[in-house]
């Protein structure tokens, strides 16, 4: 079986290199620009705190260069706000058997990983593609430099939790499917559990991915010891399991989690890497993208209020002002705790 990894971030890259690096099939590498570039010269570099790794993978830089048969699965790692364009850019892709006949398309005939935050691209998906399989990620990674990424624990490189979105089909094929998934991803040095309920996985973590505005704005310094940012986490956390409980919305406990994610999670430094690393939000941020994924985690909270009759001022706030900074192009950090808490509350 082969991984079609659509997204070469943070994400993306850690997970093609390390199946690079453990597996007997490399995945093909979705790539584009000095990204791909990059990849192509010097292959897929990925730095952990116990390794740093350099290993070679092809790359296609669109669907048009992938050849798909019936033994690809396709990751899809980009970002929430981007996906869209990737599931139209594949899914008619044809799809050849072992003979070299073409039997159908992507949509109809291959299955789907959606390996992001949030908890949109799995009905995104459902829309364009027959199998989808949700993916919560907990993989602290960052990628700020063309074909180079870098992970912050070791020697487990992330938690992967994946389950069926849909109904499900053959259940036979879909157990098998699932399992081979597993011990791929698991010799390549992740934690996987596979869930009945993967939705429930990526609401939680979706409460924890409300803070990536708040460290974007703000920088990596405040996170864990300016009182103001601390405060401001806990308000968008606290706001974003008020609107849970307006909606219904019920998430694994503390518990759960942490029988999952406990002794892994250990962040550590990187030798060789220098520098404030922040998540997914601060990168955009870094790397002047002129995007980012802000409105599809505070702005999930701000829809799912919206429907169900409540307000979240905090998180509507933060999705405005990242939003705001990204179309800026604004660096990380450029607002202290301070100031971003008196445009939040007023005080």
């Amino acid at each position: 079986m082969r991984y079609v990894i659509v997204g070469t971030g943070a994400i993306g890259g850690t997970l093609a290199a390390r199946l690079a690096q453990h597996t007997s099939t490399p995945p093909l590498v979705v790539a584009r620009g000095e990204n791909a570039a990059a990849i192509r010269a010097r292959g897929l570099v990925l730095r952990s705190p116990d390794d740093e790794v350099r290993v070679d993978a092809p790359v296609a830089t669109s669907a048009a260069e992938a050849e798909l048969t019936t033994d690809d699965v396709l990751v899809f790692a980009t970002k929430t706000h981007h996906l869209q364009a990737a599931l139209l850019e594949w899914v008619d892709r044809p799809v050849r058997d072992a003979s070299g006949e073409v039997v159908g398309t992507a949509g109809e005939l291959l299955p789907v990983l959606t390996a992001l935050n949030g908890v949109e691209a799995e009905r995104l998906a459902l829309r364009y593609f027959r199998r989808v399989y949700g993916v919560c990620v907990w993989l602290p990674a960052v990628h700020l430099a063309p074909g180079e990424f870098t992970v912050r624990i070791a020697p487990v490189s992330g938690l992967f939790i994946i389950g069926r979105y849909g109904a499900p089909g053959d259940q036979a094929a879909e157990v098998e499917l699932l399992e081979i998934i597993r011990s791929d991803w698991e010799r390549a040095s992740f934690r996987v559990h596979l869930v009945d309920d993967v939705l429930g996985w990526k609401h939680r973590k979706l409460l924890s991915n409300l803070g990536n505005a708040i460290q974007a704005l703000v920088g990596t310094s405040g996170e864990a010891s300016d009182p103001a940012a601390d405060e401001l986490y806990e308000l968008a956390h606290r706001e974003g399991l008020a609107v849970y409980a307006a909606a219904g919305i019920g998430i694994p406990t503390d518990d759960e989690e942490e029988l999952w994610r406990g002794g892994i999670f250990d962040v550590r430094p990187v030798p060789g890497v220098d520098g404030p690393l922040g998540g997914s939000s601060w990168q955009s941020l870094a790397r002047g993208s002129g995007s980012i994924e802000t409105d599809y985690l505070n702005g999930e909270i701000v829809r799912i209020a919206r429907s169900s009759g409540v307000s979240a001022p905090i998180n509507e706030g933060l999705q405005r002002l990242a939003r705001q900074a990204a179309a800026e192009r604004r660096a990380p950090g450029s607002l202290t705790a301070a100031e971003l808490r008196r445009l939040l509350v007023g005080e």
